[in-house]
C-alpha cells in the first residue's frame, strides 16, 4: 500500500491485528496518532446541497456535492488541491436511501478524494438530517502544514 501524505508530518496510522483487511477494503484506519503541536482544521457538517439550494436528483451526485463542499472548506482554511490527503478523521451521518444504507455509494467516492490516506472514520446511520430529503452530512479534521 502506498503511504499517506500525512506520514511525512509525523502522523501514524494503525490497525489492530486481524483488522487490516477490512480497514484496507473500506479505505480507513482504526487509529491515528496526531503529532504534538499539529495545527488542525475542523470542518463542520457539510451537506450535499447544490449552490442554488437545490438537492441533487440522485444519491451519487448528492454525496459528491457533500465531498466537494468539504474540499472547498479545507481550501478556504488554507490547504491546496491535495486537501483531502491531509484529512485524518471523518464522520459521516447517513440517511438510508430507498430503504438501504448508502455506504456503498459513499466509500468509492471517499476513496477517490482521499487517495492514499486512510483516516479514522465514524459512520452513523440516522433517521434524518436537519434538512428533509438529504442523505449525507460530513465532518472532518485535517492537518494544516506550517
Amino acid at each position: 500500500m502506498a503511504e499517506s501524505t500525512l506520514t511525512q508530518y509525523g502522523f501514524r496510522f494503525a490497525d489492530w491485528a486481524g483488522g487490516e483487511a477490512s480497514a484496507q477494503d473500506f479505505g480507513i484506519s482504526h487509529a491515528v496518532v496526531v503529532p504534538p503541536n499539529a495545527s488542525r482544521i475542523i470542518v463542520g457538517g457539510q451537506l450535499g446541497i447544490k449552490d442554488d439550494g437545490s438537492i441533487p436528483e440522485n444519491i451519487e451526485d448528492e454525496v459528491k456535492e457533500a465531498f466537494e463542499h468539504v474540499s472547498r472548506s479545507l481550501k478556504a482554511a488554507g490547504l491546496g488541491d491535495d486537501a483531502w490527503e491531509h484529512v485524518y478523521s471523518v464522520k459521516t451521518f447517513e440517511v438510508a436511501h430507498n430503504g438501504k444504507g448508502i455506504s456503498g455509494v459513499v466509500i468509492p467516492i471517499a476513496k477517490s478524494y482521499l487517495k492514499n490516506t486512510r483516516p479514522v472514520w465514524t459512520g452513523v446511520e440516522v433517521k434524518s438530517l436537519v434538512f428533509p430529503g438529504l442523505h449525507i452530512e460530513i465532518t472532518v479534521e485535517a492537518y494544516l502544514p506550517k
